[in-house]
């Protein structure tokens, strides 16, 4: 590697004395040549004291670092397990992140004074035109029509009233023990019955809601039964009393 001659410049930090030497020499950053970085890393840092620049620590810190990584590179390794990790691997971690931030950092200051070249103008507080009112014109009637058309407008606004719903929404209540009776009843007389035939003549959803609750308690009751298969079910009567106390059956 030739021996370059460096103009000491303001570094912001060992990493970034570091990171120049790299790019100054055309090396690549994951195969640093440690001994001739040191060597010239050391002389920057000579040539600071001489110039009496403030060298922080952080420079030693560093320099001390790659004195470490030199004396690890150049003594035999021992241990199989040891022999494929590369001493410098984490000082290339360190420099790959650095350089990631430097330019984000350098990205964000080209874009510092962006707006300087932009002027915005203020809004401007315009004042609204006085309306003259001329109430010459205006009489009781007159108020009288504008107070109903405002009432017109409220009651747009408003619900409807309950009876615009009548014969469209509503909610029958059918007592399931009205419907047991019934059906009761007709087992009576015939003793069995279709189940479809218990559904026969009703009207509404919640009649037959009410007629399904109420062979569902028979049952439960242990009244009647039910048999066959999905297509031909039939209901049976197993109880012999031709009446009994519904007061067990909720309604």
């Amino acid at each position: 590697m030739e021996q370059l001659s460096f103009r000491v410049e303001a570094f912001e930090g060992p990493l970034d004395l570091l990171l120049t030497l790299i790019k100054k020499n055309k090396v690549n950053i994951y195969d640093i040549p440690i001994s001739e970085i040191l060597e010239q890393y050391l002389e920057v840092i000579a040539q600071m004291e001489s110039l009496d620049l403030e060298v922080s620590s952080e420079f030693l810190v560093l320099a001390a670092t790659l004195l470490q990584i030199k004396s690890r590179m150049l003594l035999p390794v021992e241990d199989e397990e040891e022999e494929g990790e590369d001493p410098r691997e984490e000082l290339v971690r360190r420099l790959i992140e650095y350089k990631r931030f430097k330019e984000k950092a350098e990205f964000l200051r080209s874009r510092e004074n962006l707006g300087y070249t932009r002027f915005y103008k203020a809004p401007e507080y315009i004042e609204r035109p006085v309306i003259p009112y001329d109430y010459s014109k205006v009489s009781t009637e007159n108020l009288l029509i504008s107070y109903k058309v405002s009432y017109m407008k409220l009651e747009r606004k408003l619900p409807p009233p309950k009876k615009s719903f009548e014969g469209i929404v509503g909610h029958e209540k059918v007592s399931v023990r009205s419907r047991v009776k019934i059906i009761w009843k007709a087992l009576i007389s015939k003793g069995k019955a279709k189940f479809l035939d218990l559904f026969k003549g009703i009207k509404s959803r919640p009649e037959a809601v009410a007629s399904f609750m109420a062979v569902l308690e028979l049952i439960k009751l242990k009244k009647i039964m039910v048999e066959g298969d999905n297509d031909n079910l039939e209901v049976k009567r197993i109880a012999d009393e031709d009446e009994f106390s519904l007061d067990m059956i909720e309604d």
